[in-house]
């Protein structure tokens, strides 16, 4: 019998130490059973702490618990208890112990240099600042793939000289969670040309009134996710002071934080609205680091750096949404709508829900679209694939409209990664995804109404 509970001491152990890394509930959430409480008194003070604290539960399943203190005598119960609290000291971060980044190698004379600086000799190329073609024909079928067939754009005189619009940066980022490829998003876009097409309800051709250039890609440390965050803030916002709209693509959703950041960094902190299309919420509080895609929302609301009442989440579903989740993002105002709000109350109510919020919030918006929130069948290569979802007419629908109601001041979709999908129809719908936004900025231009259909585009005439 002592065998036998010393053998499943050492599981519980191993198994706590498993535990310790994957989500739990927090500390706070912690409501100890009666049967717990009544043994409380048989422990040590420090012991007593530990369990009532709601630590312990980070270590062990509250029922396991439970059937330990029903079926355990005090001193084997001390043991367990001891033995788990010496496993929470041991995994736990020492810096005498414990690497806090992965080390670098100070005395490289190339240290945090290569790919990131713009030598000044590339300037000397004697070229007048603007836009410039790299197609060699007069329409961009053959030569060098670009967003859309678009110009391209080096410096930021370049925007500025060219009177840009919209600038579409690529922002190959490969380090976050989720099925790796989203590194090749960016590729795989510009050379599917379906980006710049005619739109069907104001047969509008968005690059025939917006001047829209690629914008080549924002250098990736693939080391470091947090010198490349640094490195794509510090872009995207020298990129708004130009006057062009940001308008990125991903690259994982680790990059939704830098690019909004960014845009935040010119125009300024919670002075702009986020419509967040998604299944995940990116609101882990939790982690034991902030770096990820998980965090990107959290980090966004909690830096300041949009105001939570001006932030709508649509699509949520999958398991980052929890209750826990989810009234965290109603403490902060956020306007989400979930999966089971879109089925229950049907996809035109909620969709007139969201442009009313829109519509009541600020001027100005980013919009920012992790693949993720399609349907599988419409999305197969979502880095972070999760079951139901959206349909892509109901997402370009949303996304033109909102991009024709409001300022944008930066766009990004993330999360592509083409090699879950050969049929090429997940990059055709993220080239949609873009298009959709081009096309609402197009029409705002253009001086119509943001629902505004051509006459030829609803009836042939024909009698």
């Amino acid at each position: 019998m002592i065998e036998r509970q010393a053998m499943l001491q050492h599981v519980l152990i191993a198994w706590a130490a498993t535990l310790l890394f994957l989500p739990g509930p927090a500390d706070a959430e912690w409501n100890m059973p009666d049967a717990i409480e009544s043994r409380l008194g048989d422990l040590p003070g420090e012991q007593q702490a530990f369990v009532s604290s709601g630590a312990i539960i980070r270590l062990i399943p509250a029922t396991q618990l439970e059937h330990e203190f029903a079926t355990r005598d005090d001193d084997d119960l001390r043991a367990l208890i001891g033995d788990l609290m010496t496993v929470s000291v041991e995994l736990q971060y020492d810096p005498q112990r414990d690497m806090g980044a992965a080390p670098l190698n100070l005395s490289s004379e190339r240290f945090n240099v290569e790919a990131r600086l713009t030598p000044e000799a590339l300037r000397d190329l004697e070229r007048e600042p603007g836009p410039f073609s790299v197609h060699r024909y007069l329409y961009p079928q053959s030569g060098v793939p670009t967003f859309g067939g678009a110009k391209v754009a080096v410096w930021p005189e370049d925007l500025v000289a060219g009177n840009v619009d919209v600038a579409i940066v690529g922002v190959p980022s490969n380090m976050s969670s989720g099925r790796r490829d989203a590194g090749s998003g960016p590729d795989q876009m510009r050379a599917l040309n379906t980006i710049a097409t005619p739109d069907v309800q104001s047969l509008i051709k968005p690059l025939d009134v917006l001047a829209v250039v690629d914008y080549g890609n924002f250098a990736i440390n693939w080391l470091s996710t947090g010198l490349t965050s640094d490195h794509v803030t510090k872009m995207v916002a020298e990129t708004a002071a130009t006057g062009a709209v940001p308008m990125l693509v991903g690259g994982d959703t680790s990059m939704l934080y830098p690019g909004v950041a960014g845009v935040a960094r010119h125009h300024g902190n919670a002075s702009f609205g986020l419509l967040h299309f998604t299944a995940h919420s990116d609101a882990d509080r939790d982690s034991d680091h902030l770096l990820t895609d998980r965090q990107a929302v959290f980090r966004l609301l909690d830096d300041g750096v949009v105001d939570g009442a001006d932030t709508v989440q649509v699509g949520l579903r999958g398991p980052s949404v929890d209750i826990e989740t989810l009234q965290w993002l109603r403490d902060q105002d956020v306007r989400y709508h979930t999966m089971a709000e879109l089925e229950r109350r049907g996809a035109d109510n909620v969709f007139r829900r969201i442009r009313r919020e829109v519509n009541r919030g600020p001027d100005t918006f980013f919009v920012s679209v992790d693949v993720s929130v399609l349907a599988a069948a419409d999305m197969a290569a979502a880095g972070r694939l999760t079951s139901g979802g959206m349909q892509i007419d109901d997402v370009v629908n949303l996304i033109r409209h909102v991009c024709a109601a409001k300022d944008i001041v930066g766009f990004e979709i993330t999360d592509l990664a083409p090699m879950m999908d050969t049929s090429l129809v997940s990059v055709l719908n993220s080239n949609a995804i873009l298009n959709a936004c081009l096309v609402g900025m197009a029409v705002r231009k253009a001086g119509l109404t943001p629902d505004y259909v051509h006459p030829l585009a609803l009836d042939h005439g024909q009698r």
